[in-house]
C-alpha cells in the first residue's frame, strides 16, 4: 500500500523506526529503494544480517541528523508499535519534521484507544506502553511541529487489540486531508475522550471483569478440571498478576517461542512450555493470554482440535467453543 499510494521508486529513502529484524523494510517490493532502519536493541543485528542498513540507537532528533547527512530525506518514514513506546515524545517528533522531504509521509500504527477503553483491554497497560492514542490529542501534539494528520485507518488487528493507523504530512504539503479525518474526530467527540467518567467506569468495568473471571476459574477448578493458558505475551503479565493466578489455578502456558520456553512469568511464576508438551498435559480448559488472535487459534489450533476449550477474557470472559446445546 505504501510503495503504490506514495509512488515510491527507485532511489527514494524509506526509514523504519523501530525496525526490529527488518520485517517492514524488507516486505518493500520496489527496487531501488534506500533502506534505512533505526533500532535499539540487539535484534537489530538480524536486520543488518539482512543487508539493511540499522541505526542502533532510538530515534530522536539527532539521529534524524544523522539520516539527513548520510542518505537526504525521506519519502516515508514508518513506526509500527513504537510511538506508544517513546519516553521523550517531543524529541522523537522534532526528528519527522526534517527528515520527510517536502511531500514525504510518516506513517504511525498503535494501539487505539477508544477501543482499548471499549474492549476492557486493560492488560495491554504495561511498562512498555508510555501511552494510549487516539486521534485528537495526537493531531493537537503534531501541530506544535508543522505536521498534520491527512488520512486514517481503523484495524481489527494488532499485537495490542485493534489499531488505529495514522497518515501524517507535513502542514505545508499539497496532500489532501481525506474524510477519514473529520469523521473519526467527530466520532471521538460524541464518545467523549477528554470526559473523565469514560475513564473511571473502565476502572469499574476492570475490578468487575477480575471478579467475574476468577469465578470461572475457580468453580471450573472446584470442579477437578485443569486449567493452562495459551500463549505466553507480555500483555498477559498484567492479567496474571492483577487477577493474582498462580500455579494453584495455571498448570502450565503454551508458548511456540523458543526463547519464553522453559521459563517462568513474572510474578506468577507459572511454567511456560511448548505446545507438543502442553498437548501432552492436554488441560481442558485454557486461559488465551493471546486473545487477540482468538480466531486464527479456533480454527487452526491442535489444542482446540482435540478438544481442548479456551477461556477468552475479552471484553467479558468466555468459554470458547461453546458447547452446543
Amino acid at each position: 500500500m505504501l510503495a503504490t499510494e506514495y509512488g515510491l521508486e527507485d532511489g527514494n529513502l524509506v526509514v523504519d523506526i523501530g525496525c526490529n529484524d527488518g520485517i517492514t523494510l524488507n516486505a518493500y517490493e520496489v527496487p531501488g529503494l534506500v533502506r534505512v532502519g533505526v533500532e535499539p536493541s540487539r535484534v537489530s543485528q538480524m536486520a543488518r544480517n539482512a543487508g539493511l542498513d540499522v541505526i542502533g540507537s532510538f530515534f530522536n532528533a539527532d539521529i534524524s541528523k544523522q539520516i539527513i547527512a548520510k542518505y537526504g530525506q525521506a519519502r516515508v518514514i514508518t513506526a509500527t508499535n513504537v510511538f506508544a513506546h517513546v519516553d521523550d515524545m517531543h524529541s522523537f517528533i522534532a526528528g519527522i519534521h526534517p527528515l520527510l522531504c517536502d511531500d514525504g509521509v510518516f506513517v504511525v500504527e498503535v494501539a487505539y484507544l477508544i477501543d482499548l477503553i471499549d474492549n476492557n483491554l486493560f492488560d495491554t497497560i504495561y511498562h512498555e506502553h508510555l501511552c494510549y492514542l487516539s486521534l485528537l490529542p495526537v493531531s493537537k501534539f503534531l501541530k506544535q511541529y508543522n505536521l498534520l494528520i491527512f488520512h486514517v485507518e481503523r484495524l481489527s488487528v494488532g499485537p495490542s487489540g485493534p489499531a488505529i493507523r495514522f497518515h501524517i504530512k507535513k502542514s505545508s504539503s499539497s496532500r489532501e486531508i481525506s474524510e477519514s479525518v473529520a469523521d473519526l474526530a467527530s466520532d471521538e467527540v460524541k464518545w467523549g475522550v477528554t470526559n473523565l467518567q469514560n475513564y473511571k467506569q473502565f476502572a469499574n468495568r476492570v475490578k468487575e471483569l477480575k471478579t467475574n473471571t476468577c469465578a470461572i476459574l475457580n468453580n471450573l477448578k472446584d470442579q477437578g478440571f485443569r486449567i493452562g493458558a495459551f500463549g505466553a505475551p507480555a500483555k498477559g503479565n498484567t492479567l496474571l498478576n492483577y487477577y493474582g493466578l498462580s500455579t494453584e489455578i495455571i498448570d502450565c502456558i503454551a508458548d511456540n517461542t523458543v526463547l519464553k520456553q522453559g521459563k517462568i512469568t513474572p510474578g506468577s511464576h507459572i511454567s511456560i512450555v511448548s505446545d507438543d508438551e502442553f498437548l501432552e498435559k492436554m488441560p481442558e480448559y485454557a486461559l488465551l493470554l493471546t486473545w487477540n488472535y482468538l480466531d486464527f487459534f479456533l480454527e487452526h489450533s491442535q489444542y482446540i482440535k482435540e478438544g481442548g476449550r479456551f477461556i477468552v477474557p475479552f471484553p467479558i470472559p468466555r468459554i470458547m467453543p461453546s458447547i452446543p446445546s
